[in-house]
C-alpha cells in the first residue's frame, strides 16, 4: 500500500503554519542547537585532554598569572595568537616556558575546536614499546599519540635514545595522515637532524610555525 503524502498548504497558510499543523513545531535550526548540543561534546573534550596533562603544569591558561611571571610577554602574545595553527614548534631553552606555552595552547585549542588533545612527554614514547607485553599491538599511548585530532609531543630530544623509541613513528604517521602535531624542543634544527636524521626533522618544521620561547627578563641592579 502506497503511503499517502500529506496535503499541500491550504489557501492564504504559510509553509511553517502548514509544517507545525501537519508535523508539530518545527525542528531547531542546526545554528541554533549547536551551541548547546557542543556542551557536553566540549566537557567531555576537556576531560580527556586533563588526564593527559602532567600534575605540575594544571595551573597552565592564558588568563593565570604565573603564566606571564614566568613567560615574556612577548612569546605570550605570540602564542596566543597561534592556537589555530596546525603545525607548531615551541622552542627555546630550560624553563623559557615552552611547555606552560603548550599547555595554554592545548587548552585553548580544545575549547575552541570541541575536540580532544593530547599531551605527551617524548620520553614516554621513547620507552612505552618496551615496557609494554609482545605481540599485543602498540602500546595505548603510543596509539593515543598517532591518532589524536592534536598532539603536543613535548620536550622532543631529551628521552633516552632507544632503538624501539616510538617517536619517529609517531611523527611519520600524524605527517602521512596530516594530523596537526605540536612540539616543545630545547634542541636546535642541526641537534634535533643529528639525533633524528633529516626525514623526521622534516616532518617536524615543514609548514610549521616555529615560536622562539624566552624568559620573562629578570631585572638587574
Amino acid at each position: 500500500m502506497t503511503a499517502r503524502l500529506p496535503e499541500g498548504p491550504r489557501p492564504g497558510e504559510s509553509n511553517e503554519v502548514w509544517f507545525r499543523r501537519v508535523f508539530g513545531d518545527m525542528p531547531v535550526a542546526v545554528a541554533e542547537a549547536s551551541p548547546e548540543r557542543s556542551k557536553p561534546v566540549r566537557r567531555r573534550a576537556e576531560i580527556l585532554l586533563e588526564r593527559t596533562i602532567p600534575s605540575g603544569y594544571r595551573w597552565a591558561a592564558f588568563d593565570a598569572p604565573l603564566l606571564r611571571e614566568r613567560v615574556h610577554a612577548a612569546s605570550v602574545a605570540v602564542a596566543e595568537a597561534s592556537c589555530g595553527t596546525a603545525r607548531l614548534c615551541l622552542m627555546g631553552v630550560s624553563r623559557a616556558g615552552k611547555t606552560s606555552l603548550g599547555v595554554a595552547m592545548l587548552r585553548r585549542w580544545v575549547a575552541s575546536a570541541d575536540r580532544p588533545a593530547v599531551f605527551v612527554h617524548a620520553y614516554r614514547l621513547a620507552v612505552a614499546r618496551i615496557q609494554h607485553p609482545a605481540g599485543q599491538g602498540e602500546p595505548d599511548v603510543v596509539e593515543a599519540s598517532m591518532k589524536a585530532p592534536l598532539l603536543l609531543l613535548d620536550d622532543l630530544g631529551s628521552e633516552r635514545d632507544h632503538a624501539m623509541s616510538a617517536v619517529p613513528d609517531v611523527i611519520f604517521e600524524r605527517d602521512a595522515e596530516a594530523r596537526p602535531t605540536w612540539v616543545t624542543t630545547g634542541l636546535t634544527r642541526e641537534q634535533l637532524v643529528k639525533r633524528y636524521g633529516l626525514g623526521v626533522v622534516a616532518r617536524v618544521f615543514e609548514r610549521a610555525k616555529v615560536i622562539q620561547v624566552g624568559p620573562r627578563p629578570t631585572s638587574r641592579s
